[in-house]
């Protein structure tokens, strides 16, 4: 008995963390690197697909779907991003296409030219496509050192559902139940196993990016202004980064713990978004360059002391020149 109670607990804990962990299980398989077959694909044709943005790269987005594992999507500043939300999905919103971030389910309608290439005249996503891609971009960090810890567990559980299984063996009464158990497990990690194709894809395209060069904009308390010293340095900064071969610009607001936090979470989201319309008008680089700006609010603070000179450091925007690894000479590229 004592054995048999040891197996159904075992058995419960295993089924529990295989199912809280799969939908953010990392696996290490990569999409294929080739393109979509031409099949009967005509210069100028119209089409419209659907899938996910596994990766960007100025211009160019790709995206998985259905009868591809890599379809490229010429962007333009022409193409429309469009936001679907609200009640029933009524709601509608207009970004530019630097919205257009690894992870997102979208939409793509426009026409092939004659490399097979689809050219994007509208872009069109969900309210919550959108949240679920920017969280994982934001926390990828976080999520990496959870995925760990839970493949660690699960590990652990798998041993010692291995040594339960040979105790068991030894008691021909418990073999039944054994074997039910067993077929309970597999049948959660099939189901799962779905799940898992589209979380690598999301989260395994976010890391293929190298930091060249950073810029940061400091904030007085409760102010999203940017002064005109910082507004020259931005603008000389971003005139250097097109210089730079290959680059993408990123934007991340922070705010200091002063304050409520929805207000933190304003401010940092109107700093971030006041850098990125500086960047817009200096006319040095293009929509296609620009990655989604991101509202960090009091997240990686510089100094927690409580000091006014302290919490000066963490009121801040990061502006960062980043470079695909393919590019940068990396050993993942896009």
């Amino acid at each position: 008995m004592k054995i048999q109670r040891q197996l159904k607990t075992t058995y419960g804990l295993a089924i529990s963390l295989a199912m809280f962990a799969s939908p953010v299980f990392l696996a290490s398989a990569q999409d294929a690197q080739t393109p979509p077959p031409a099949r009967s694909i005509s210069t100028g044709q119209k089409a419209t697909i659907e899938g996910l943005v596994t990766g960007r790269s100025g211009p160019q987005m790709w995206v998985k779907t259905g009868d591809s594992p890599r379809l490229t999507v010429i962007l333009s500043d022409s193409t429309k991003a469009t936001e679907h939300g609200g009640f029933l999905g009524m709601g509608r919103k207009d970004y530019g296409i630097t919205q257009l971030i690894p992870g997102l389910s979208v939409k793509v309608e426009g026409t092939y030219n004659s490399d097979h290439q689809l050219m994007a005249q509208s872009v069109t996503f969900s309210r919550n496509s959108y949240r679920t891609a920017s969280a994982i971009d934001a926390g990828l960090n976080p999520v990496n050192e959870q995925l760990g810890q839970q493949q660690d567990q699960l590990a652990s559980n798998k041993r010692d559902l291995e040594k339960s299984q040979q105790d068991i063996a030894k008691n021909s009464q418990d073999i039944d139940s054994t074997k039910q158990g067993l077929a309970t497990t597999t049948q959660a990690t099939t189901q799962n196993t779905q799940q898992i194709g589209q979380t690598n894809t999301r989260i395994g395209t976010l890391d293929q990016y190298d930091t060249k060069d950073s810029l940061t904009i400091n904030f007085a308390n409760g102010r999203s202004t940017v002064t005109k010293k910082d507004k020259d340095a931005l603008t000389d900064f971003v005139t250097k980064a097109a210089n730079t071969p290959g680059f993408m610009i990123e934007v991340q607001g922070y705010a200091s713990t002063v304050g409520s936090a929805a207000l933190n979470q304003r401010l940092s989201a109107e700093r971030a978004d006041n850098v990125l319309a500086i960047i817009q008008q200096s006319g040095a680089v293009p929509l296609t360059r620009i990655l989604a700006p991101a509202a960090m609010g009091t997240s990686n603070q510089i100094d927690t002391d409580h000091t006014r000179k302290a919490q000066a450091q963490n009121r801040r925007v990061v502006v960062t020149i980043v470079v695909n690894k393919g590019i940068a000479g990396g050993t993942t590229g896009s």
